[in-house]
């Protein structure tokens, strides 16, 4: 409930410092006048406008239909699609994979489709993948199949051979279908023999009756991505002269034969899926009229009963496997329409960077697919369905496509969310608790940290009031949506925002905390101060000290105009700091030349998004100068100096220079205090500057604790 903060008397008010809350978010007279409005509210039939509002969006959406899977009826269209969370251990289900399927199955999602899971010793990518074919780890799999039954949800396992693709294997030889490298690593495979092929397909058979004696309705085969069961399917990765290569016939034996096999095995109540990539989008590979002939040879021997359609492979395409916020929503929606067989009538899983709710309802209304295949988003908030079920999209923790979650994944560690700190602690995370000891906290800094432990500790009873010193809240966040391709770290302010309103956080903007501040108000008996200043950019090195040069969080980027010179931007952050204005000056017409003292551009971006920087550089035709550092200025020519060799190139001057150097925790005011106890938290980049990530989860972990 919000509160109104009556500030005759308080200390605040003897330091002037009242006038400064006409920038609050909300004040208390605009709180009073909402509930006013609220209580007004016009009604239809006895219904508040906003209530009837939801109910007629429940009631018109085909999300929450019936659908027919097989032998299942799915209670809505939502499915949560496969994806790697590293929660496993020594190939083992544990607790935490456990409760992180069972907390999306509690979301209310139609059907659940695990990650894959290893079904012979030659695919092992990494310990943390489940090993179907170890007996040690059928009683694991057997709970999480009842784990999500509880919910009323059914659960397909995921059946997967990397084959050549084994990135991060350290010792043996990857089985693969030829001789071709792995396009990522390098690795040349060993080719399979017919006996091999033969254990391969048993192995396959033999997980799926695995999974259906441990209680799931059904198995998905990953036939995508490259992995080994595209890799048979693609004319660009199957150059066998055998009965498995050559005709679309041969390439298809793998798969058909394991089809088959579980078929017979399992019986035609458990539910057999299959994930395809619609296109490779690489010369050679397959096309949506490939994958389209694929399915439709498919059904009509009765072998599949749901179909979910991705895109790309581990190769320079695998941008397109996850894409992120530079893509538009459903940005692959046409080659899943032209994948799909005009007159088939085995459901279509639609996926790829389907966030929201207006996009999934037109997949289906258009007859692109049946089913809405999600997992960020449902990592970001596994009550996406449930919510959108009561029309309550305004509490959607939304998915922005940071790819943060799979940038950590591929570094061998436990998947985690920037905008839902709950992802990895399922099993013990409970529902913030109302406090029995109401305090004043005052929460210096406006930033995703300081948002976050505002609205939290609001959210349980706190008297809290939020001061930023720039005239609007937002940090980071603010200055990153600012730019091209990153609009969508807005959608983590926005929810900030609308939740410290909802709880009636007080927000002042405009005013530089000061020691003074801080102490006067901390004199008050039930009064405490959280600390969340951030970090400030990295001066740039004296050297650029005359071409007086932008950083990353200047006030001037968002006055910055069309240019016609040269621009050159030094990396030394290797993230988004430095890239977002690269795009926005190129955005704005400038020559853009990018200068870092590493070996390459954005080692600080996962590498789905470093792809995609790297095609985005050369379309438009910057120039990237790698293992390269300023060297000096003159009147006409800038000089960049090699880190390795010592020698000079040189430039012309630019009219526009960007130094993205390494952030400086902004601890001026904490290193003031000490280990004052009226301080009761440090947070954020104020600590030592990360990624926002780091600092919600320390906002949010600080508001439960205070």
């Amino acid at each position: 409930m919000a509160r109104a903060w009556h500030l005759a008397g308080r200390p605040s008010d003897r330091l002037g410092l009242l006038g400064v809350c006409a920038h609050r978010v909300r004040s208390a007279a605009a709180r009073r006048q909402a509930q006013e409005l609220r209580s007004s509210d016009r009604t239809h039939r006895g219904v508040t406008l906003r209530d009837h509002q939801r109910r007629m969006m429940k009631m018109t959406s085909a999300l929450f239909d019936d659908v027919a899977v097989g032998a299942l009826h799915l209670k809505n269209r939502l499915v949560h699609v496969a994806t790697v969370g590293n929660y496993g251990r020594e190939g083992l289900p544990t607790e935490e994979l456990i409760a992180y399927y069972a907390r999306r199955a509690k979301g209310g999602v139609g059907l659940i489709i695990t990650e894959g899971v290893s079904v012979h010793p030659s695919s092992q990518p990494n310990p943390s993948v489940v090993r179907a074919y170890d007996p040690a780890a059928w009683p694991g799999l057997a709970r999480l199949a009842s784990a999500v039954h509880a919910h009323g949800v059914p659960i397909f396992l995921q059946l997967w051979h990397v084959g050549r693709q084994q990135l991060w294997g350290p010792v043996g030889s990857p089985w693969g279908v030829s001789a071709a490298p792995d396009a990522l690593s390098g690795v040349v495979p060993h080719i399979m023999s017919i006996a091999q092929i033969v254990e391969l397909e048993n192995a396959f058979i033999d997980s799926a009756v695995v999974a259906k004696e441990a209680g799931f309705d059904g198995v998905e085969i990953h036939g995508a991505h490259g992995y080994l069961v595209t890799q048979f399917l693609s004319p660009w990765s199957n150059t066998r002269t055998d009965d498995y290569g050559g005709s679309p016939e041969g390439r298809m034996r793998f798969l058909r034969n394991i089809l088959k096999g579980i078929r017979d095995a399992c019986g035609t109540d458990f539910v057999l899926g299959l994930k395809l990539s619609g296109s490779e989008f690489v010369d050679g590979g397959l096309i949506p009229a490939d994958t389209r002939e694929i399915i439709a040879e498919l059904e009509s021997h009765a072998l599949v009963d749901v179909v979910g359609i991705s895109q790309g492979n581990f190769s320079l395409s695998l941008e397109r496997h996850v894409p992120d916020m530079h893509f538009p929503p459903a940005p692959f929606a046409d080659a899943i329409a032209e994948a799909r067989p005009p007159h088939a009538k085995t459901p279509i899983i639609a996926i790829g960077r389907i966030m929201d709710r207006q996009t999934a309802e037109e997949l289906v209304s258009n007859g692109v697919a049946d089913l809405i295949g999600m997992a960020r988003a449902l990592i970001s908030d596994p009550d996406l369905p449930a919510r959108w079920r009561a029309g309550d999209d305004a509490h959607v923790r939304n998915c922005i496509s940071c790819n943060i979650c799979w940038g950590i994944i591929h570094t061998g560690k436990r998947m985690l969310c920037i905008h839902n700190p709950e992802v990895g602690a399922e099993g013990s995370w409970e529902p913030a608790q109302r406090t029995d000891t109401p305090r004043t906290i005052h929460v210096v800094g406006g930033g995703p940290a300081g948002m976050e432990a505002a609205w939290v500790a609001a959210s349980r009873g706190h008297r809290v009031r939020l001061w930023e010193a720039a005239g609007e809240i937002g940090g980071q966040l603010r200055y990153l949506s600012a730019m091209p391709g990153l609009g969508e770290f807005g959608g983590i302010l926005a929810y900030q925002k609308a939740r410290l309103a909802e709880y009636g956080v007080d927000v002042c903007c405009g005013h530089a905390v000061t020691h003074d501040d801080v102490t006067e108000w901390t004199q008050q008996d039930d009064a405490v101060a959280v600390l969340a200043t951030g970090s400030l950019a990295q001066a740039p090195p004296r050297v650029l000290a005359e071409l007086d040069p932008l950083v990353p969080d200047d006030q001037r980027w968002f006055a910055l105009g069309a240019g016609d010179g040269e621009a050159i931007v030094f990396d030394e952050d290797g993230s988004y700091y430095a890239y977002g204005p690269v795009d926005r000056l190129l955005g704005l017409g400038y020559r853009v030349s990018v200068a870092t003292s590493r070996t390459d551009v954005g080692m600080n971006l996962d590498y789905l998004s470093r792809i995609g920087l790297q095609r985005r550089l050369r379309e438009s035709g910057a120039r990237v100068y790698t293992g390269m550092q300023p060297g000096s200025v003159t009147a006409e020519h800038l000089y960049v100096r090699d880190v390795y060799s010592g020698e000079s190139i040189r430039l012309p001057r630019p009219l526009l220079t960007v130094w993205a150097g390494p952030r400086v925790a902004n601890d001026t005011l904490a290193r003031a205090f000490g280990r004052d106890g009226r301080l009761l938290g440090l947070i954020g980049d104020a600590v030592s500057p990360r990624k926002i990530l780091s600092a919600i989860h320390e906002g949010q972990l600080l508001g439960r604790a205070l």
